[in-house]
């Protein structure tokens, strides 16, 4: 066409800037991966270490040492790899994720604003919330989306639970055993519940017998190798050589019954600890969820330059730092009731430290002080006082004289003006008039300190409805409704002089 759209023109300065997403995020991340890469090795020789220590303890006549022990030491290399070759991965998913929807989020801000149907406040703050609500996600081949601090978790975990798992294997055939006897454990997934606790025969042959009251498996009964099955994604159990003629099983059928059973007492329900503990994930999902986007909005707070943004955000931030020290409490109570852990570890979320914390505890305070005021007195005085009146008012209830009480009224009362939205209709200004009044007197009645005066004040002078006031001033004044209309919002500012001299404020 010869020349750049505004639409080409903003899709070109997103790409660029998404392209320094992309590469701000690899670098980032991979920077934290290479950090932890001693870490994770760590992870693994320790695991290593302790499986082999377990079954020397339990098989003494064939004592192993890991350190010493080159296939074993081979087989922990190939699991530590493979998983750091998982981590990189997740760094490059990440990064593409975070840069498509950074991408998605601005142009749809672009075509709110260039529409006319939303302010460039208001696109701003719906862009934020939605990005702080994203998060970072790491995109699997089937579709599965996992934010990336959950995808890191769980790729090192089943990491080392493999290795542990291969280092056992390797040691039935030192023992020379085909036999391995699974773990088991409360509150495991209904498709491992089914399995835990009995034999796998590693060599297929003597499948589906039954040997010291035990059902033998194959690797292929419990999902071996696969993601869902033992050793997959998040699997906790473990199996450990059985000798047949001198292993002793672990468990009875009856203890293992047991496990699956409803024992915990929740709300008058009773729950099965595979139950208690997929409630709790959801719990520690949803704080982590409210800490990003507590983060996210102080951040565009942090960078906003527009006064007017700048307000609603920390309005927003506010909020959204109330719900986090809820779902945080909530959280608490919970684990409290069930008697469960609670885990730190998976309430974390990257970035979000003791400052970040310490802000969300001021910011929960602040909304709390607000959901008071305009409780108590509704949404328009709340709108019109600052958090530090707000928190005045709440201090000073029922402590004040009756000369400091006047005093602050009559400051509060002199803002109307500055107040009221003029773009309304007269009606309209006139209605937040009698309404911002109506609160002051209703606030500066509950500071007295007077509490008689302030009940005889109720009964002789109560606060009226707006009708109520309209008809009033056409009876007394003979306005029409109209100009009774005019009146009120003209003498919004008008006290009585008799009440100011009697103080000392005239």
């Amino acid at each position: 066409m010869g020349f750049v759209s505004g639409s080409t023109d903003h899709q070109a300065e997103i790409l660029q800037l998404s392209g320094l997403l992309y590469e701000d995020i690899i670098q980032i991340i991979s920077s934290r991966t290479d950090a932890c890469t001693s870490q994770i090795k760590a992870l693994f020789e320790d695991a290593g270490v302790s499986v082999v220590d377990i079954q020397n303890e339990l098989h003494g006549d064939a004592p192993i040492d890991i350190r010493q022990d080159a296939a074993m030491k081979q087989l922990l290399e190939a699991d530590y790899h493979r998983t750091l070759k998982t981590m990189k991965n997740l760094t490059r998913t990440t990064a593409s994720e975070s840069q498509t929807a950074f991408i998605s989020v601005c142009d749809r801000a672009y075509m709110q604003v260039s529409s006319g149907a939303f302010s460039y406040q208001e696109a701003v703050r719906m862009a934020v919330r939605e990005l702080g609500t994203q998060g970072a996600y790491v995109r699997y081949p089937t579709g599965h989306r996992d934010r990336i601090d959950v995808a890191a978790r769980r790729c090192v975990l089943t990491g080392v639970s493999q290795a542990a798992g291969e280092i056992s294997r390797k040691n039935a055939e030192y023992l020379n055993t085909d036999f391995m006897e699974l773990s088991a454990h409360s509150g495991a997934r209904p498709e491992h519940a089914r399995w835990q606790g009995q034999l796998v025969d590693l060599s297929g042959k003597r499948t589906g017998e039954i040997i010291d009251g035990l059902r033998v498996l194959s690797v292929s009964d419990i999902g071996y190798g696969t993601g869902r099955g033992f050793k997959g994604w998040n699997c906790r159990h473990d199996w450990y050589p059985y000798i047949v003629g001198i292993s002793t099983p672990n468990y009875t059928q009856e203890q293992l019954k047991k496990l699956d059973e409803p024992c915990i007492d929740y709300n008058g329900k009773m729950y099965t600890e595979y139950e208690i503990s997929q409630i709790q994930r959801y719990r520690e999902r949803k704080v982590r969820k409210l800490k990003r986007e507590t983060m996210a909005l102080q951040t565009a707070y942090d960078n906003a330059e527009d006064a007017g943004l700048k307000t609603k955000l920390h309005g927003d931030y506010s909020a959204k730092a109330l719900r986090l020290k809820k779902a945080e409490r909530e959280l608490a109570d919970f684990c409290k009731a069930t008697k469960q852990d609670r885990d730190r570890f998976r309430e974390q979320v990257y970035g979000f430290g003791r400052s970040e914390a310490q802000r969300a505890v001021h910011g929960a305070k602040v909304q709390n002080i607000r959901n008071e005021i305009k409780s108590k007195y509704g949404s328009i005085a709340e709108r019109a006082l600052t958090v530090e009146e707000q928190r005045d008012i709440i201090k000073n209830k029922e402590k004040l004289s009756n000369a400091d009480v006047r005093k602050w009224y009559l400051e509060c009362d002199k803002r109307i003006p500055d107040m009221i939205n003029t773009d309304l209709s007269i009606e309209a200004q006139a209605r937040q008039a009698f309404e911002l009044r109506n609160s002051f007197r209703t606030i500066a009645r509950d500071m007295m300190q007077d509490v008689k005066a302030r009940a005889e004040l109720d009964i002789s002078d109560p606060n009226r409805t707006f009708e109520e006031l309209v008809h009033s001033k056409m009876s007394r004044k003979g306005l029409s409704r109209e100009e009774a209309i005019k009146d009120i919002l003209v003498t919004a500012t008008k006290t009585r002089a008799s009440v100011n001299k009697k103080f000392g404020l005239e």
